[in-house]
């Protein structure tokens, strides 16, 4: 059953509410393979989606764990997002998580850190609402590629505010809130990046 949390309104267009109906439809699939792999769920996980849109990644977690929460700053996506079973759907800020500390065992963040408002002060809170032992996977388009600083600056003309980060640069903000974090490239797919963060 979805939830529906009153988040901060932002100004500016919501770019992701008016793509929401065909997201899916456009957008490239991920590593189901490769997520779950470095998430390693188990069956009494509670799951948070950060940014999560249409709930196309978590979407295909939410059976395999005891509870999938679902956030996104935009409304229209949330919407879209009661579509999929098994999800439970918040509109929320990465930056103000409405959870108390150590809520989630895993923590999932697919192709959204770029698009936070400030990248350091979600890091934070992503830390605060990680539970001891936990584990959080981000994964980033490289912008040490080419073909993902013209991605940066499109979306930068489409007044986006997207701002990409170095895989080095994003293992640093989770460093100093304690995080272990490893970075990893799949020789497969080396425009993107995954880091791995575990909490003590």
């Amino acid at each position: 059953m979805p939830l529906f949390m009153p988040g901060r309104d932002r100004p500016g267009l919501d770019h992701f509410g008016l793509l929401a109906p065909v997201y899916e439809r456009v957008i490239s699939r991920v590593s189901l393979e490769q997520l779950l792999g470095l998430l390693e769920l188990a069956p009494e996980s509670r799951l948070l989606d950060v940014g999560g849109g249409t709930g196309r990644v978590s979407g295909l977690m939410a059976g395999r764990v005891a509870q999938t929460v679902l956030t996104d700053v935009s409304w229209g996506m949330v919407r879209q997002a009661k579509t999929k079973d098994g999800l439970v759907m918040i509109n929320a800020e990465a930056e103000r998580l409405p959870f108390g500390p150590g809520s989630f065992d895993r923590i999932l963040m697919v192709d959204a850190f770029h698009h936070l408002d400030d990248q350091r002060q979600a890091s934070a809170e992503l830390m605060r609402v990680l539970a001891p032992a936990g584990r959080m996977v981000i994964e980033e388009p490289n912008i040490e590629f080419l073909s993902i600083k013209l991605v940066a600056l499109a979306e930068r003309l489409a007044l986006m505010r997207s701002r990409f980060f170095r895989p080095a640069a994003m293992k640093e903000m989770f460093e100093v809130h304690g995080g272990r974090v490893a970075i990893h490239v799949d020789p497969d797919d080396r425009v993107n990046v995954w880091l791995v963060v575990e909490k003590e």
